[in-house]
Formats: structure tokens, C-alpha cells, sequence
């Protein structure tokens, strides 16, 4: 029998359309079900006879979205040999991610050119900037 309390407890607070964006990011397939709001999430396990496969809600709304994040999480985690806590850490992660990038589209293009060392070609370019004449 399954003790399905860790995962119940790590689902908590993650919605369905959360966890179903973070899949989606770590290459499952999302396909809609019959069933409008639902997707039926699936991914190639290497090693085994089936791809895995389960079912995510997409929209919030369903009395059982919690159970069904919850064997989400359960699946995933037992395919990456981790808890679901932290399954379920990851998901809050890039859902925070997310938001704050819709927040300001230009932050993490910002902090990705500095962590590449622009810093320098930005200020060759503003040394190298003549205004215009009046």
C-alpha cells in the first residue's frame, strides 16, 4: 500500500497549472484529456517498457486537484530518485521564477548578459557613444 501522506503534505499550496508549467519546462508532453482543464502529462523513461504517464488539472477548479498533484508529484519523484518535498521545492522555485520574470520581463535577460561578462562591452559601448548634435 502506498503512503500517499508525504505527497498529499507536498502538494499543498502547488497548483495544478504550476506543476503542469514546471513539467512542461523539464520535457513531459502535455496533451489535453477529454476532459476540459485537464492534460494528461507523458515522458520517455529510459530503461522502461512504457512511457510514464498521469494526469495534471490545468485550471483550478477540481475537488481533487490536490490528490492529483500529489501522484504527480509521487510519479515524478520516484522517476528522479528524490522526495516529493523536493519535487514539489522545485515546482514553488520556478513558479516564483515565473512570476517575478512576468513582473519585469527584462530581469533575467539582465542578469544573464551580466553573468556573461557584459559589463565590459556595455561600457566600451557607452565610451564609444557620441551624442548626437543639437
Amino acid at each position: 500500500m502506498i503512503d500517499a501522506a508525504p505527497s498529499i503534505e507536498a502538494a499543498k499550496g502547488i497548483s495544478g497549472s504550476d506543476l503542469l508549467s514546471y513539467l512542461k519546462a523539464e520535457g513531459w508532453t502535455a496533451t489535453p484529456s477529454k476532459v476540459e482543464g485537464i492534460m494528461i502529462l507523458s515522458k520517455e523513461i529510459p530503461g522502461a517498457d512504457q512511457r510514464a504517464e498521469f494526469i495534471v488539472p490545468a485550471e483550478a477548479g477540481f475537488n481533487d486537484e490536490v490528490r492529483r498533484v500529489a501522484d504527480a508529484l509521487r510519479t515524478v519523484s520516484q522517476i528522479e530518485g528524490c522526495p516529493e518535498a523536493r519535487i514539489a521545492e522545485k515546482v514553488v522555485q520556478f513558479a516564483d521564477r515565473k512570476s517575478a520574470a512576468l513582473e519585469d520581463p527584462h530581469r533575467d535577460r539582465r542578469r544573464r548578459g551580466r553573468s556573461f561578462g557584459n559589463e565590459v562591452a556595455e561600457e566600451q559601448a557607452a565610451a564609444d557613444f557620441t551624442p548626437p548634435k543639437p
